[in-house]
C-alpha cells in the first residue's frame, strides 16, 4: 500500500482520507504447512528479553495457523534500497496482540481455525520506520509478496489511542490483502467488474479527493485505480470503518463534486458564493507549500454571477450530470462482497464487521455504541473498565505472562 504524500498534506487541513496503493497479489498454491510447528521443538532462548513475545507469536500464530509473525529486523527480507529501521519491542508487542484480537480471533470465531490456516498469509513482517519513496513522493504503508507475506511499516508510530491511524496503517491493510488472497482462490463475481468499468484511472486516482470518488461510486480514491483494488477496498473499508464514518462516506456519495483552483481561504469564501450554509456545500484543502490549493464543492445550480441558486425553500438545488448514484453504487459493491463471502466461504460480512466494531469501540448494554461529548465512538482498547484495567493492558498481559517461564529456567 502506498500513501500519497501530497494527499497527506491535504488531510492536515480537511479531514479527508488520502490515496493508497496496495501491491497486488499473484496466484499461489498454499499448503497446510510451510513451517515446523512441532511444539516439542522449542528453540526459543529464555535468556533473551524478547522471550515473552517470541513465545506468544509462536503459541498464537505459528502453532495454530502456521503463520510467522516476525518483528526482528532481517535485512534479507527487506528492501536494501530503503533506509528502514527495526520495530521497537513494545510497539511490536502491541501490534501482535491486536492482530490476534482484531483479525485472527474474529475469523476464528466466524470461520474456524482450518479456514485461517488455509487462507491466511504465511508471514506477517513488521518494520518500525516509515517507508518513503523519494522518487514518486509517496509512502508505502504496507505491501504483499505474492499473497504469502505481508509487510507492514511505521510500527514505531503505532498509537493505541488512535484507532483511525491503526486502521489505515495496519488493519485495513490486512483485510485488503486478505481479500486479495480469497479472490485468488475463488474469483470475485464478474458482475462487479462492470459496475464502474468506465471510472477506473490507474494513474490519476492519487490526486483525487475522497468526496469526488465517493460521488462516483468508489469507497476510496485508490478503489478507482483498478477493479481488483475496488473489490479489496470495498471489503476492507466496510469491515474497518466505524459506523459514523461509514454514514459520512455514504452521505458524501449522495452528491457530485467539482474541483476549482483556490489560492486561499478568502478566495474559498468567494468561490462558494454565500447563499446557503457553506459547511454543507464545499471545503478547502491546502498544500504545505501553499501552491495549487484546491476547493472541492458539491455541484449545484448557480446564477449568472456564480451565486448559488436557491429553491423556494431557500435550499441549494443539487446537480447530477453523470447519472451515477454514488451511494447506491458503493452499496451495490458491498452487497456483492457480502454475497461472495457467504456463498463461497460461509462468512457473514455484517457479522464480521459487527465483531470488529464491537471489539474496537465501547458499546452500551443494548448493543448500541457509546458516543463521547463530540459525538465520536469511544475507543474500547484504552477505556477504563469496571475492573479498573484497560483492554489493551489485558491483551498485553497475554504476552507478559510468559515471563514466568524465564524465571523457571
Amino acid at each position: 500500500m502506498k500513501f500519497n504524500l501530497k494527499a497527506l498534506l491535504f488531510v492536515a487541513v480537511a479531514a479527508a482520507s488520502a490515496g493508497f496503493t496496495f501491491t497486488s497479489c499473484s496466484d499461489d498454491d498454499f499448503t497446510d504447512t510451510i513451517f515446523n510447528t512441532d511444539p516439542r521443538q522449542d528453540y526459543l532462548d529464555k535468556t533473551q528479553y524478547t522471550f515473552p513475545l517470541d513465545t506468544f507469536v509462536k503459541k498464537e500464530f505459528l502453532e495454530p495457523y502456521n503463520v510467522k509473525f516476525t518483528y526482528k529486523f532481517d535485512d534479507k527480507g527487506s528492501d536494501k534500497n530503503k533506509n528502514l529501521t527495526p520495530a521497537e519491542y513494545d510497539k511490536s508487542l502491541d501490534l501482535a496482540v491486536l492482530t490476534k484480537y482484531l483479525w485472527y480471533d474474529v475469523y476464528k470465531e466466524l470461520a474456524g481455525t482450518e479456514f485461517i490456516k488455509k487462507y491466511s498469509p504465511r508471514i506477517i513482517n513488521i518494520t518500525g520506520s516509515k517507508n518513503y519513496n523519494a522518487a514518486s513522493g509517496t509512502e508505502t504503508l504496507g505491501d504483499a509478496s505474492s499473497g504469502v507475506k505481508i509487510n507492514l511499516y511505521n510500527v514505531n508510530n503505532l498509537d493505541v489511542n488512535d484507532i483511525d491511524l491503526m486502521n489505515e496503517y495496519f488493519f485495513k491493510t490486512m483485510h485488503h490483502e486478505f481479500s486479495h488472497i480469497l479472490d485468488q482462490r475463488i474469483l470475485h463475481p464478474t458482475a462487479f467488474n462492470t459496475i464502474s468499468s468506465s471510472g477506473y484511472d490507474a494513474s490519476g486516482w492519487s490526486d483525487a479527493a475522497d468526496s469526488l470518488k465517493a460521488g462516483a461510486g468508489f469507497v476510496t480514491p485508490y478503489a478507482s485505480s483498478a477493479v481488483s483494488e475496488d473489490w479489496a477496498e470495498s471489503f476492507a473499508n466496510y469491515v474497518t470503518m466505524d459506523s459514523l464514518a461509514w454514514k459520512q462516506k455514504l452521505a458524501s456519495a449522495d452528491f457530485e463534486w467539482e474541483v476549482l483552483d483556490c489560492d486561499n481561504l478568502s478566495e474559498y469564501n468567494k468561490l462558494l458564493k454565500p447563499g446557503c450554509n457553506l459547511d454543507t456545500i464545499g471545503y478547502f484543502k491546502a498544500t504545505k507549500s501553499g501552491i495549487n490549493n484546491k476547493l472541492y464543492r458539491r455541484k449545484c445550480l448557480r446564477n449568472a454571477d456564480g451565486t448559488v441558486a436557491l429553491n423556494d425553500k431557500g435550499q441549494p438545488q443539487w446537480v447530477h450530470e453523470t447519472g451515477i448514484d454514488g451511494r447506491a453504487t458503493i452499496l451495490r459493491k458491498v452487497e456483492l462482497v457480502r454475497k461472495y463471502l457467504k456463498e463461497n466461504f460461509n462468512i457473514d460480512l455484517d457479522a464480521l464487521r459487527k465483531m470488529v466494531q464491537e471489539r474496537t469501540y465501547v458499546t452500551n448494554p443494548d448493543g448500541t455504541f457509546v458516543l463521547d461529548s463530540r459525538g465520536r465512538m469511544v475507543n474500547k482498547l484504552t477505556s477504563v473498565q469496571s475492573s479498573g484495567s484497560t483492554l489493551i493492558d489485558e491483551l498485553r498481559e497475554q504476552v507478559e505472562r510468559f515471563k514466568a517461564l524465564q524465571s523457571n529456567n
